[in-house]
């Protein structure tokens, strides 16, 4: 292990033990493993399920919410963080992420924004619910009267009332539909919340207490009988709730037993018969404010973009209703939703209705549910027998996780520490009188983009084949480095090879060489990003040649080193590419940045890189500059420029830098005069990879 990688490691045990909760919970590598335990359960490993992870700790956040191609949840939700130790934080999290791949397994999505839609215009669906009670009759035909006359507020507070006890009976039924066929830590984290969320659970009386909105009383009523079978009413209080809900039992007990959508939906519509006294009020507050407003004309799609299975937690916090309250979706999303108002008009407006919603009731909005029992009786039976799933490596999973979590925070760390030593090594290289006041640029990646490691995996497959026959070109003469062996041949030498004295050149001596093991070559590239390399494609292909050669060094454990440059004003910019000492093996992505810029001042970043090779122990040091044409740059160009870089090659050939420039413009008069022997003729851009493997090959020799 060289120093670097021991450096590495350092950093790597280092921030295990500093890590935070926000840097673990927001590391790719945590993202990543959630992300993958979605997608084995889904079955949706190549169509692009994504669960992303944020950090938001304003009061009221969302917690967690899919739209069925990407799940988010907020490792800073109050539940989440009280609990004591990470391992049960993570654990948490994983729940979430169980919720909402529930929803996405066994949530009828259309069928179920049918019903919202249907609803908010005015109307029942699958069918109009059925009674006997003669005050439930009542309540139906007022219903029906309002949404005859189509009365926006009334089916506006109708599909909001809706969406939220639907979800209800909806989660109850999807989380136990996953604690069946998940028992591992998916089962373990959604009964982990379910357990810390019942606690928050205010009581009747505390909620009367309050002043909690009608329908936000009966809804968390309804929302602790569903999830442990029994309602928070220690004092035994008997009033028009607990009246309501024991009519609703019947109803929701069917509901969630049984697995069909349309059971759950004629479930909701009885609800909503059951509870009209608690949603009458808030019809008259939401018409006011649809009244102030220009929204009228945007309810008729309301429902067009859901978001589904959005979570949050109950809170205590002075009773108040959140301000993301189930409204109907989109009803936020004032940017997209109404193009007609300018943005300070939209935010105003939304936050209105908003606000008419809040108005009515102090309401803890309800969040997960849960269902704590065994066999078919899921929501009623509170089961105090459970031991635990079983599942013993969920500790070593977050261990893994969170060690591979410090990894990338120390590649980062090692990253910038890395562009900062380079930056100071440029600025420590006398660049000479031709660019004195030239201000030298290192500019280095330290997080590699996604959309960079796709590029590259899109065209990595046409590639690489080529470096492998290359590889296999060149892997013997590695090997006969590494090994030894006799070199037969010679035309001078100690010994004779009997077998070889018939050859009429005098090559018949022999010697036996000795394994090496010392680095016998390292390479460089500098690519010439100039505005003209666009031109022809050229830059095209010589970001494919630096991706093969990248692939063809690295595989023969030849360290190389590609640098990009250009210049912006009168400063030199550097893009460093591929590092001798880069430890996070993500330079091949990097490659795909190659692009053609600006101009091209030469010197400046052929001194830095001949400055940064010269350094190497390697025995050949090679260095090859890619260029379509002459230096030409402020105050760089003519014959004053050729000499800077004539004298440039000079000075390192003799510390043993090879200097080479591979023309691959109309240039290449100009360029042979530049460098002389050190000319690349390159014909065919195709042939690039191959022809610089081959001067490659000439040093390994």
């Amino acid at each position: 292990m060289n120093s670097n990688q021991k450096k590495l490691q350092r950093m790597i045990r280092r921030q295990e033990f500093v890590i935070s909760d926000q840097e673990f919970f927001l590391s790719a590598a945590f993202q990543n493993h959630l992300t993958a335990l979605a997608r084995a359960a889904t079955g949706r490993f190549q169509q692009g399920l994504q669960v992303v992870i944020d950090w938001d700790e304003s009061k009221n956040a969302d917690v967690a919410y899919t739209n069925s191609y990407k799940t988010y949840c907020n490792a800073a939700n109050p539940i989440t963080q009280s609990f004591p130790t990470r391992f049960l934080r993570a654990l948490s999290l994983i729940g979430l992420d169980a919720h909402e791949t529930a929803h996405l397994l066994f949530t009828d999505f259309i069928t179920r924004n049918l019903y919202l839609t249907t609803l908010q215009n005015g109307s029942f669906y699958p069918e109009v619910p059925v009674f006997t009670q003669p005050h439930c009759q009542e309540n139906l035909k007022e219903i029906q009267a309002l949404m005859k006359k189509k009365d926006k507020a009334a089916c506006q507070a109708l599909a909001i009332c809706a969406a939220d006890l639907e979800n209800i009976l909806e989660d109850v039924y999807v989380e136990a539909k996953m604690c069946d066929a998940f028992p591992g830590t998916f089962r373990q984290g959604i009964r982990l919340n379910n357990y810390r969320m019942t606690e928050q659970i205010p009581d009747l009386s505390e909620q009367l207490a309050e002043g909690y909105a009608p329908f936000a009383v009966i809804s968390n009523l309804l929302l602790s009988y569903c999830r442990v079978g029994e309602i928070p009413n220690n004092e035994e209080l008997s009033n028009e709730y607990t009246t309501a809900l024991d009519d609703c039992k019947e109803y929701v007990d069917t509901a969630i037993k049984e697995g069909t959508t349309i059971q759950r939906l004629q479930a909701t519509n009885c609800l909503l018969v059951l509870f009209w006294d608690f949603v009458r009020p808030m019809i008259e507050p939401i018409r006011r404010k649809l009244e102030m407003s220009e929204m009228l004309r945007e309810l008729s799609d309301l429902f067009g973009n859901q978001l589904f299975g959005r979570t949050t937690f109950p809170t205590k916090e002075g009773g108040g209703v959140p301000v993301n309250l189930p409204l109907p979706p989109g009803l936020g999303d004032t940017k997209s939703r109404f193009p007609f108002l300018d943005e300070k008009e939209r935010q105003e407006d939304a936050e209105e209705v908003r606000q008419a919603i809040a108005e009515e009731g102090q309401r803890m909005e309800w969040v997960k549910t849960t269902h704590i029992l065994d066999g078919d009786n899921p929501g009623v039976t509170y089961s105090s027998q459970y031991t635990g799933s079983g599942y013993e490596n969920a500790a070593s999973d977050i261990l893994r996780v969170l060690q591979k979590a410090a990894t990338e925070k120390a590649h980062l760390e090692y990253e910038q520490n890395l562009t900062k030593e380079l930056q100071k090594a440029a600025q420590e290289i006398n660049y000479g009188n031709m660019h004195k006041g030239i201000h030298v640029i290192i500019n280095r990646m330290s997080v590699v983009p996604e959309h960079l490691i796709r590029q590259y995996n899109l065209v990595a497959p046409s590639l690489l084949p080529t470096s492998r026959r290359l590889q296999q070109m060149l892997r013997p003469l590695i090997k006969d480095e590494e090994e030894g062996g006799k070199q037969k041949n010679l035309l001078f030498g100690k010994r004779l090879d009997m077998r070889s004295l018939h050859h009429e050149d005098g090559s018949f001596f022999i010697r036996n060489r000795l394994p090496c093991e010392e680095q016998r070559l390292a390479v460089v590239l500098v690519l010439d990003e100039s505005s003209s390399m666009e031109w022809l494609d050229r830059i095209t292909h010589v970001r494919k040649t630096a991706i093969v050669l990248y692939d063809v060094c690295t595989g023969l454990k030849i360290p190389i080193m590609i640098y990009g440059h250009t210049t912006r004003n009168r400063d030199v910019m550097l893009y460093s590419y591929a590092e001798f000492d880069s430890v996070d093996h993500q330079d091949k992505y990097r490659l795909m940045d190659i692009s053609a810029r600006n101009s091209n001042r030469d010197g400046a970043a052929l001194r830095f890189a001949a400055e940064r090779l010269a350094k190497r122990p390697e025995t050949w040091k090679l260095l090859i500059l890619m260029s379509d044409g002459q230096p030409s740059a402020y105050g760089y160009y003519g014959s004053a420029a050729e000499e800077d870089l004539r004298s440039i090659k000079k000075e390192f050939e003799k510390q043993g830098v090879h200097i080479f420039s591979a023309a691959i413009g109309d240039d290449k008069e100009n360029i042979q005069r530049i460098y002389g022997d050190g000319f690349l003729d390159i014909t065919r851009l195709d042939d690039l990879p191959k022809n610089l493997s081959v001067l490659i090959k000439q040093y390994l020799k």
